[in-house]
């Protein structure tokens, strides 16, 4: 797969104060991933390291295979919305694309961010997740390849997000690599391939959301059957088990399995549920147990 960005041993200092301690990861074509991690973790800063915003202190960096990576080729949708009275979102659009050699058709980036009915509305009497969806318009003017998205859906209402997602695993599709900060966990695990966590100065944990359920997720599996207990007596999967009448209730770190283990019971099985940990509570116990590891 072609390697969109590469990071060796990266550290970032403020004086004496250590930001980043000797980042080492790779980000592939076609992914989608979640970069989280406390208020002051430094998110901010390794994403301005990656847009060449700011400076590091030692390491490398390769965005796009090259040094000095050509800008139309990435789109940056920053945090704070950008508001300039007595212009309109057409009239910011078209500005924007002046400034590309082959940016998107217009209608293409309307269409992209839904902003059809506000076309002649002027940027500073927009709402908060208008001005999000056009943020994201501007961010996608160069038809970039790698995208950078810092909490996109602040501000906008539940269905909004929902089509916002939709519209970036359809970028995705089209072979674009999307790195997204967020404070809203629940949405990233729908949507990320890649959980990267930023603990303690460094990466403290980089693979899929199933990964990291098994370091540090219990899912509660539940049903109803007539069943004796005696028959799930010896399933390792189990780490604690509830039998209310004949309601059972499993606790496992590895829900898939476990399941796989009733298969042979399940014409026995009425009413199966499976509550697996969200995002959010897996990232809390993350990062309580890297505190406690300091």
């Amino acid at each position: 797969m072609t390697s969109i960005i590469k990071v060796e041993h990266l550290n970032k200092s403020y004086g004496k104060k250590e930001i980043l301690h000797d980042l080492n990861f790779n980000v592939n074509q076609n992914q989608i991933i979640a970069l989280i991690g406390e208020n002051g973790a430094g998110k901010t800063t390794l994403i301005n390291i990656l847009l060449n915003l700011i400076s590091y202190n030692s390491g490398t960096v390769h965005i796009l295979e090259s040094d000095n990576y050509p800008k139309e080729h990435i789109g940056v949708m920053m945090q704070q919305n950008i508001t300039i009275t007595r212009i309109s979102v057409k009239e910011i659009i078209k500005l924007t694309q002046s400034y590309y050699q082959h940016p998107l058709p217009y209608e293409k980036i309307i269409e992209l961010a839904n902003l059809k009915d506000m076309e002649n509305s002027k940027m500073d009497k927009l709402s908060g997740g208008q001005k999000r969806r056009l943020s994201f318009a501007l961010s996608m003017v160069g038809n970039p390849d790698l995208l950078f998205l810092d909490e996109p859906t602040t501000g906008m209402d539940s269905q909004s997000r929902s089509d916002f997602w939709q519209t970036i695993a359809n970028l995705k599709d089209q072979n674009k690599t999307i790195f997204v900060t967020s404070h809203y966990l629940e949405e990233l695990e729908t949507v990320a391939d890649r959980i990267m966590i930023l603990q303690n100065k460094s990466i403290s944990f980089d693979g899929s959301i199933a990964q990291l359920r098994n370091l540090e997720g219990e899912s509660l599996i539940e049903f109803d059957s007539q069943l004796s207990p005696e028959l799930f007596k010896n399933i390792p999967e189990i780490i604690d088990s509830k039998v209310l009448g004949n309601h059972y209730q499993f606790t496992t770190k590895n829900a898939e399995l476990l399941i796989k283990q009733l298969t042979p019971y399940f014409n026995a099985i009425n009413n199966l549920k499976v509550q697996q940990n969200s995002l959010d509570s897996l990232f809390i116990n993350f990062n309580k147990e890297g505190k406690n590891h300091e």
